[in-house]
C-alpha cells in the first residue's frame, strides 16, 4: 500500500464508504481490506456492523487520520466534501484505537444516490461508481439527462431521462422555488406526500402521463410491477414540483382561508379555488372531481390547517402548516422493495419471517379493531356516531375514544379514516357532536310525523326542538355548508329559513296545564302544603312552578295574574300562607291526627297516636298569643282556641315533677319566630335516654384545667407504656405519624401530644403537667425544629455508636447517602441552627471548627453557565430579550429567561442571579410586556424600516398609556420627537 498511488479526491457530498470504495480501486484493493487497514488495532479489525451495498461508515479521530493519510488529502478538505466525514465518534470494541462502524437504512443514512457516471469520469479520470447524499433537487443530473435513483440493497441506478424531458424541466423548476420561496423545501415535502397517495390509489382512466412515463424510463427486461414501486418518485416528480408551487403561493393560501367563511373543511369540495388551482396547474381538469369528496389524506390535512392557522406567518403556523405527520408519509421503499431472496441448495426461495412496516404498531391497530367493534355496535343501536365525551358503551368509554380521534382526525392512518368514514360519515365533522345529535332527533320527528313546516313555527315538534330549529333558521347564512345540505335533508333550505316562524310557547295553555296538576295533586293529597320544590306529578314538575308561583306572589318583581291567584286559592287557600310553609305542613298533620280522635287539652294531648303532632299542638298552645290570625283561625277550626290553650299551659305547670337527673328542654324559636318550649312530661324515647331519666346524676369531680381527666388517664397510661417501649428499643421517641407499636397508633398519638403542646405555647398557657412524664423520657420528645432532623441525628448517633467510619471534615460518610447528605447541611447551615441542636451536634463530634473546616462545594453555581451565554448574547445583540425559542450554542437561553422573569414575579427581593442579569441589562425584566422590549429593540436595529416607522407612530399616538420609562427609552434612542 506505499505504492504511488497518487491523491485521491473525494467528491462532493459523497458517502464516506463510496470514497474507501475508489481508494480501493486505486490501490487495486478489496473494500474488506481497506477497511482491515483503516481500522485495525493490534492486529484486530475494530469494525462494528455488515457491509452491504448501501452501507455507509462513520470513522473515528485515529481511523479518519489513516484514509486522510491514504489518499492524501488533508482532513479539512475531506471534511468539506464528505457530510459524514465526522458526523459520529463510535465507540469500538477493542478499546482504545481506530475505530469503524457500518450502519444501513433510511432511518439512519440521509437520502442517497448514484453518483452521475459522466461527471464522476469528468472530475476524476475514471469510470468508477459513487454515491452521494442527495437532496430531492439533486436527483437529475440536467447535463447528461439522468435521474439518480435510489435503490435499496444495491447502489443505486441511474435512469436516463431522453424521453422524459418534462422531468428535467420540472428540476429546473424546483431550483427557482428553493431560490426564491423560503418554504420551497417544506412545500416540496408536503407535495411528495400528497403525490405519493395519488400513486398508491388505482389511477383513474382519464390518467395518460404516468403510465406512459412509467413505459419510458422502465429498464429493459425489468419487472413492469417492480418498476413501479422503485420508481415512484420518478415518475410523480413534476406533478410534485408543480403541486409544491401551487402550496407555496401566498396569495393561494390567503384565499383558501376566504373561501372557507371561517368554517374548518368537512371535504376538499369546499375550496373550490384550491381545486381548480391544482388542477389547472396539473393540467388535470378531471381531477377537480376526483379531489372534491377527499375528507382525508395529507392535502386534505394541509387544507386543514391552512384554514385553521388562518394560513398566519407565525412561527407556530407555519410549522403546523408544513409538518408531514407519519401516517402521511411515503413508505420507504426499503419495505416495499425487500432484499433479494436467498436460495437453498436445490433452487428454491427460503422462506422469509414477516417483517413489520414501520410506523405501525400490531398493538394499536388491535385495539383500534377492537375499539371499531364498539362502534360497530352503537351504530347499530342508535343510527350515528355523535358520542358525547362523557357516554360508555357498557364498560368501553367509547365518548372519550372517538373524541381522541376526532383532535387527530387529519393525522389518522387511510384505512382507520376510511372504516370510520364507511360506518359513519359525520363521524368527525367540524361542528360539535350535540348539534348532530338534535339534527338526527330532527330527521327522526320528520320521518315519523311528516314535514316540519317552519313557516309555521314548527308545531308538530317539541318546544325544544322547535326552538332549536328556529335557531339554525335565523343562523342558515353563517352555518357551515355541510350542515347547510343536512338541513336541506329536512326539509329547510335557504327560502324555508328565510320563511321560518318562532316557536312562540302558549304561556296560557301552560297555566292551565299546572292548575290542573295541581288540582289533582290537591284532591289526591287535601292540600298543596306537601309540594316540594322537587315534587314531580305525573311527569309535570309542580313543585318548581308552584315555588315560582310563590316568589311571584310574594314579591313585587313580577307580579302573578290575578286569574291565576284565584285559581291557585280556589284549590287551596292557604297555598301561599304569610308564614313558614313548614308550619302548615305541621298543621295539616296535627288536623289529620285530631280527625280521628277528640283534643284532651287536660292530658296536653299525650293521647294522639302521633307523638310529633301532639308536641307540636303543645308548642302552638305555649305561644298562642304570639301566633298569627289566621294561624288562630286555623288552630280553631281542630278546636284549638284561647280557653284550649290557656287549658293546656296550665295543666304543664301543675303536671307532676320531673324524675331526678331528666334532660331539662330549654325554650326555643322555630323559624318564624314562635317561641317553643318543652314536650312537658312525655317519658323520653330510647334506650340512653331512659338510663339517664332513670339514674341519678353524677356528681361531678373537681379537675384541674391543666391535667388530664380521670376518666382519660388509663388511656393515657397505656399510651405512656408503649412509649417507653419504644424509648427502651430506639433511644428516642423521634416516631414518624404513621408508626404502630404492638397495634398501638403510638405516631399519632405522639403527633397529637406535640400539636397540644404547641398550641397552649402559641397560647401563652403553661404546658401541661402530665406532658412532663413524656419529657422524662425523652427531652427532646418534642424540639422547636422540625422532626425530620431530629430522626436523622439520632439516626447519625446510632451510626457512630456503632463504630462506623465518621470523619465530617473528610465526608465520611459520603454525601451521596441520606446520612451523609443530613451531615452536609448540618455543616454548612451550623451557624443558622438553634442552639439546642448545635448542642446536640457537639455530642457527636460536629463543633463550629469542624463546620468552618468544611471545604466548599467544586460544584460551579447552577446559573453561571446560563449567566455566560447571557452576557454573550448581549455582547452580540446589545440587549437581553431573545424570543423564547433561542438557543444559544445548544443551551436554551430564551427559555431559561423567561422562568427567571416568572421567578422574578413571584418574589419580593432580587435573587442573586436576577440582580446579576440586572447588571448585564437594566431592562432584561421590564415592567410592561416583554413583546413591546423586543419591538423596541428591532426598531433601534433598524430604525429606517417601513415596520419602524408604523411602530413608532403608533407609540406616538398613545404617547399618554405608556410607562415613564418607555417614553425615556423612546426619547432616548430618537425613534419618538419630543
Amino acid at each position: 500500500m506505499g505504492g504511488a498511488a497518487g491523491r485521491i479526491a473525494p467528491l462532493n457530498g459523497e458517502l464516506t464508504l463510496s470514497f474507501l470504495h475508489r481508494i480501493a480501486a486505486r490501490y487495486h484493493l478489496g473494500i474488506r481490506e481497506v477497511l482491515a487497514a483503516v481500522t485495525d488495532v493490534g492486529g484486530l479489525q475494530n469494525l462494528t456492523g455488515m457491509l452491504y451495498p448501501d452501507s455507509e461508515i462513520h470513522l473515528n479521530a485515529q481511523a479518519r487520520e489513516r484514509v486522510a493519510a491514504l489518499c492524501r488529502v488533508p482532513q479539512h478538505v475531506l471534511e468539506e466534501a464528505l457530510p459524514a466525514w465526522r458526523r459520529e465518534e463510535p465507540c469500538g470494541t477493542y478499546g482504545s484505537g481506530p475505530v469503524g462502524r457500518l450502519m444501513r437504512g433510511e432511518e439512519v443514512v440521509a437520502a442517497w444516490g448514484p453518483a452521475c457516471p459522466a461527471c464522476t469520469a469528468a472530475r476524476t479520470g475514471r469510470k468508477m461508481p459513487a454515491r452521494r447524499y442527495l437532496a430531492p433537487e439533486d436527483r437529475v443530473c440536467a447535463r447528461h439527462r439522468y435521474w439518480l435513483l435510489y435503490l435499496p440493497h444495491t447502489g443505486g441506478l441511474t435512469v436516463p431521462l431522453g424521453r422524459c424531458p418534462e422531468v428535467i424541466e420540472a428540476q429546473r423548476r424546483h431550483a427557482r422555488l428553493l431560490h426564491r420561496s423560503p418554504i420551497g423545501a417544506q412545500a416540496f415535502e408536503v407535495a411528495r406526500a400528497v403525490t405519493n397517495s395519488w400513486w398508491e390509489q388505482p389511477w383513474p382512466r382519464q390518467e395518460h402521463a404516468w403510465p406512459a412515463r412509467l413505459d419510458a424510463t422502465r429498464p429493459d427486461g425489468a419487472d413492469p410491477g417492480w418498476w413501479k414501486v422503485a420508481a415512484r418518485d420518478l415518475i410523480t416528480y413534476p406533478e410534485t414540483v408543480a403541486l409544491a408551487r401551487v402550496l407555496a403561493s401566498r396569495p393561494l393560501q390567503q384565499r383558501a382561508v376566504a373561501e372557507s367563511s371561517g368554517h374548518l373543511p368537512y371535504r376538499l369540495g369546499e375550496l373550490p379555488g384550491l381545486l381548480a388551482e391544482v388542477a389547472g396547474r396539473l393540467g388535470r381538469p378531471w381531477l377537480i372531481r376526483h379531489l372534491a369528496i377527499i375528507t382525508h389524506g395529507p392535502l386534505f390535512a394541509w387544507a386543514h390547517s391552512c384554514v385553521h392557522t388562518r394560513a398566519a406567518s407565525t412561527p407556530a403556523s407555519q410549522r403546523t402548516l408544513w409538518k408531514v405527520h407519519s401516517s402521511h408519509r411515503p413508505r420507504p421503499l426499503s419495505d416495499l422493495l425487500p432484499p433479494p431472496q436467498p436460495r437453498t441448495d436445490h433452487g428454491q426461495p427460503e422462506p422469509r419471517p414477516v417483517k413489520r412496516l414501520r410506523g405501525h404498531s400490531l398493538q394499536a391497530e388491535r385495539a383500534f379493531e377492537r375499539s371499531l367493534v364498539h362502534t360497530h355496535a352503537y351504530h347499530q343501536q342508535h343510527g350515528h356516531l355523535a358520542v358525547p365525551k362523557e357516554d360508555s358503551l357498557g364498560d368501553y368509554p367509547l365518548g372519550a375514544w372517538l373524541s381522541n380521534l376526532r383532535t387527530r382526525h387529519t393525522r389518522l392512518p387511510a384505512h382507520q379514516a376510511a372504516a370510520l368514514h364507511a360506518l359513519y360519515p359525520w363521524w368527525n365533522a367540524p361542528w360539535s357532536t350535540l348539534w348532530q345529535r338534535t339534527w338526527h332527533q330532527a330527521r327522526d320527528h320528520a320521518e315519523a310525523h311528516g314535514p316540519l313546516k317552519p313557516t309555521s313555527g314548527f308545531p308538530t315538534t317539541s318546544y325544544s326542538l322547535g326552538e332549536w330549529l328556529y335557531l339554525q333558521c335565523t343562523r342558515y347564512p353563517a352555518l357551515h355548508p355541510e350542515q347547510q345540505r343536512l338541513l336541506t335533508q329536512i326539509g329547510i333550505d335557504a327560502a324555508a329559513a328565510a320563511a321560518a316562524r318562532p316557536r312562540r310557547r302558549n304561556l296560557k295553555a301552560g297555566a292551565e296545564e299546572a292548575l290542573a296538576h295541581a288540582r289533582s295533586y290537591a284532591a289526591e293529597h287535601g292540600s298543596l302544603t306537601s309540594v316540594t320544590s322537587a315534587t314531580v306529578h305525573e311527569g309535570f314538575r309542580l313543585g318548581q312552578w308552584l315555588a315560582n308561583q310563590r316568589n311571584y306572589q310574594r314579591t313585587s318583581h313580577r307580579p302573578l295574574p290575578a286569574g291565576r291567584a284565584q285559581a291557585l286559592a280556589a284549590i287551596d287557600p292557604w297555598w301561599c300562607p304569610p308564614w313558614n310553609l313548614k308550619w302548615q305542613r305541621s298543621y295539616h298533620r296535627a288536623r289529620n291526627a285530631a280527625h280521628s280522635q277528640p283534643l284532651r287539652p287536660s292530658s296536653s294531648f299525650i293521647d294522639l297516636d302521633d307523638s310529633l303532632a301532639s308536641r307540636w299542638l303543645r308548642r302552638q298552645c305555649s305561644a298562642y298569643e304570639e301566633l298569627h290570625d289566621g294561624q288562630q283561625r286555623l288552630l280553631a277550626e281542630i278546636g284549638i282556641t284561647t280557653e284550649v290553650a290557656r287549658t293546656t299551659r296550665e295543666h304543664a305547670h301543675t303536671a307532676a315533677p320531673k324524675r331526678p337527673g331528666a334532660a331539662r328542654a330549654a325554650d326555643t324559636e322555630d323559624k318564624d319566630g314562635n317561641a317553643l318550649t318543652s314536650a312537658g312530661p312525655a317519658a323520653p324515647r330510647g334506650r340512653r335516654r331512659t338510663r339517664r331519666a332513670t339514674e341519678p346524676e353524677r356528681p361531678r369531680e373537681p379537675r384541674s384545667r391543666l391535667g388530664h381527666r380521670p376518666d382519660l388517664r388509663p388511656g393515657f397510661e397505656t399510651a405512656l407504656a408503649h412509649a417507653r417501649a419504644w424509648q427502651a428499643e430506639h433511644g428516642h421517641l423521634a416516631v414518624p405519624r404513621d408508626t404502630l407499636h404492638d397495634g398501638y397508633r403510638l405516631g399519632w398519638w405522639l403527633f397529637s401530644q406535640r400539636n397540644r403542646a404547641k398550641q397552649r405555647a402559641r397560647d401563652q398557657l403553661p404546658p401541661s403537667p402530665h406532658l412532663n412524664e413524656l419529657t422524662a423520657i425523652d427531652l427532646w420528645w418534642n424540639p422547636p425544629w422540625d422532626l425530620y432532623w431530629q430522626r436523622n441525628y439520632y439516626r447519625a448517633r446510632d451510626y457512630i455508636a456503632a463504630g462506623e467510619p465518621f470523619d465530617p471534615v473528610a465526608r465520611i460518610p459520603a454525601p451521596s447517602t441520606v446520612l451523609g447528605s443530613w451531615i452536609t447541611r448540618a455543616c454548612l447551615q451550623y451557624a443558622q441552627l438553634h442552639p439546642d441542636q448545635q448542642h446536640l451536634l457537639n455530642a457527636i463530634g460536629i463543633t463550629a471548627r469542624t463546620a468552618e473546616q468544611w471545604p466548599p462545594s467544586p460544584r460551579p453555581r447552577p446559573h453561571a453557565e446560563a449567566l455566560t451565554h447571557a452576557r454573550t448574547w448581549t455582547s452580540e445583540h446589545g440587549h437581553l430579550c431573545p424570543p423564547i425559542k433561542t438557543i444559544h450554542d445548544g443551551f436554551p437561553l430564551g427559555e431559561w429567561l423567561n422562568r427567571q422573569r416568572e421567578l422574578a414575579k413571584k418574589r419580593s427581593s432580587l435573587s442573586p442571579t436576577q440582580q446579576a442579569l440586572a447588571t448585564i441589562d437594566p431592562w432584561w425584566n421590564p415592567p410592561w410586556p416583554i413583546l413591546w422590549q423586543r419591538a423596541y429593540h428591532q426598531a433601534r436595529t433598524h430604525p429606517r424600516h417601513p415596520a419602524t416607522r408604523h411602530w413608532a407612530q403608533k407609540q406616538q399616538r398613545g404617547w399618554l398609556l405608556l410607562h415613564p420609562d418607555q417614553q425615556h427609552l423612546l426619547t432616548t434612542a430618537s425613534l419618538v420627537a419630543t
